[in-house]
C-alpha cells in the first residue's frame, strides 16, 4: 500500500512538471519563432498546457466539471458567484495597493522597464484590442489560466500533498509561487503581485465550493479593464 502510495504521488508530481513545461516550452517556441505578437503567446502555451492535462485528468477519470467548470445554476447563485467574483476583483486592487506602496519601498521591488512592451501591439488598433480582449483575456487569461492553475494544479498539488487542511494550504502556496514565476517578465514587482493574487484566488475558489467561475469571471474582467486603460493611456499621449 505504502509503495504504491509513493508511485501515485510520483506520478502526480511528474504529471505537474510535463503540464508546465508543456506550457511554458510551447510558449518559448512562439516566441522564438514570432508569428504572432509575444502577448499572445501565453494564451497558446496555457491551452496547449490544459490539452495535456485534460489527458491526465481523463487518465484519472477526472472530468473538469468535476472541479468546479460549470456555469452558476439559478438567480441566487449567479448573484452569490458574480458577488463572489466582485470580491476577488477587490482583492486583486488590495493586493496591488499593498504591493507598490508598502511591499516595494520596504524590499526594493522593481518594474521590468520593458514589461508593457509585448502588449504594443494592440495600440491604435481597437479592431486587434477587441480581438485581444476577446482571445487573449477571456480564453486566455481567464478561462484558460484559471483552467490549468486553479483548476489542474492547485487540484493535483492538493492530491500529491493529502487531502488535509494543511494539504490544501502548502497546494494554495505552492501555485502561487508558480503563477508568480510565470510573470517573470514583470520584473521582481509584477512577480508578488500576480504570486499574491494566485493566492487570493486560490482562496476564493474554496470559498466558492471549488467553483471556477467567480475568479475566472474576476480575473478576465480586471484584466479587461487593464488592458482598456493601458490603450486609452497610451494613445492620450
Amino acid at each position: 500500500m505504502k509503495t504504491a502510495t509513493i508511485k501515485t504521488k510520483a506520478k502526480l508530481l511528474i504529471e505537474i512538471i510535463i503540464v508546465l513545461g508543456v506550457m511554458s516550452g510551447t510558449k518559448a517556441l512562439c516566441d522564438q519563432i514570432q508569428i504572432i505578437p509575444s502577448g499572445a503567446t501565453g494564451s497558446i502555451g496555457i491551452w496547449i498546457g490544459i490539452l495535456v492535462a485534460t489527458f491526465f485528468f481523463n487518465k484519472r477519470n477526472i472530468k473538469w466539471s468535476e472541479i468546479g467548470l460549470r456555469l452558476p445554476k439559478g438567480r441566487k447563485d449567479w448573484l452569490n458567484q458574480l458577488g463572489i467574483g466582485f470580491l476577488a476583483i477587490g482583492s486583486i486592487i488590495l493586493i496591488t495597493f499593498i504591493t507598490l506602496f508598502v511591499l516595494k519601498p520596504l524590499f526594493g521591488l522593481e518594474q521590468a522597464a520593458d514589461a508593457t512592451d509585448k502588449f504594443s501591439f494592440f495600440l491604435g488598433k481597437p479592431i486587434v484590442l477587441i480581438v485581444y480582449i476577446v482571445f487573449g483575456i477571456w480564453f486566455g487569461a481567464g478561462l484558460g489560466e484559471e483552467l490549468l492553475m486553479r483548476g489542474f494544479i492547485l487540484n493535483t498539488l492538493k492530491q500529491l500533498i493529502g487531502n488535509s487542511k494543511i494539504g490544501w494550504a502548502l497546494a494554495l502556496i505552492i501555485q502561487a509561487v508558480i503563477f508568480g514565476f510565470m510573470h517573470s517578465y514583470h520584473g521582481t514587482q509584477g512577480m508578488v503581485i500576480t504570486g499574491l493574487i494566485a493566492l487570493s484566488f486560490g482562496i476564493f475558489y474554496l470559498v466558492a465550493k471549488r467553483k471556477l467561475f467567480p475568479i475566472i469571471f474576476a480575473h478576465a474582467a480586471f484584466d479587461t479593464l487593464t488592458m482598456v486603460g493601458f490603450y486609452l493611456a497610451e494613445s492620450a499621449s
